[in-house]
């Protein structure tokens, strides 16, 4: 009878022990650096702002070129050297040395929308980037035809 308790009194301890066991190993199975890929990816990602103003551009009729004047701005947080392109048409607006920040006002020309790209000068990595939307007063300059005739 003494037996049985002194084994019926192990049993708990023995699972609690394997409990507690398991519970340390996955602790120490979990990574520890997690901190420090999150301070890593802070600091090398920059962290960009950009704006343009107006982001859109509204032409009277359907195919018709656009006129504006947009002005973007753009701030990070490491100073290197930046250029705003338009992706659109491949064209380089302009380049800013050792900088972080700048603005641009830009005379916008097109009858569709338009993707601009801050990207670092030496490796061409896209930093941001953002777009012109063109929009229609009207879809098209065509009438309605009609059937009556009245000469």
């Amino acid at each position: 009878m003494l037996i049985r308790q002194r084994l019926n009194l192990a049993e708990p301890r023995k699972t609690i022990f394997v409990l507690v066991t398991m519970f340390i190993f996955t602790l120490l199975s979990l990574p520890l650096s997690a901190n420090t890929d999150i301070e890593t990816t802070a600091v090398t990602e920059p962290i960009l702002r950009l704006q343009v103003s107006p982001e859109r551009c509204i032409a009277l009729h359907r195919g018709q070129t656009c006129y504006l004047d947009v002005e973007f701005k753009w701030t990070l947080d490491v100073v290197d050297d930046y250029c705003l392109i338009n992706t659109t048409t491949n064209e380089l607006l302009k380049c800013w040395k050792q900088q972080k920040q700048g603005q641009h006002i830009h005379e916008f020309q097109s009858s569709q929308s338009n993707r601009f790209s801050l990207i670092t000068r030496a490796e061409s990595i896209e930093v941001g980037a953002t777009k012109i939307e063109v929009a229609w007063v009207y879809n098209s300059t065509k009438r309605a035809k009609s059937g009556w005739r009245l000469f």
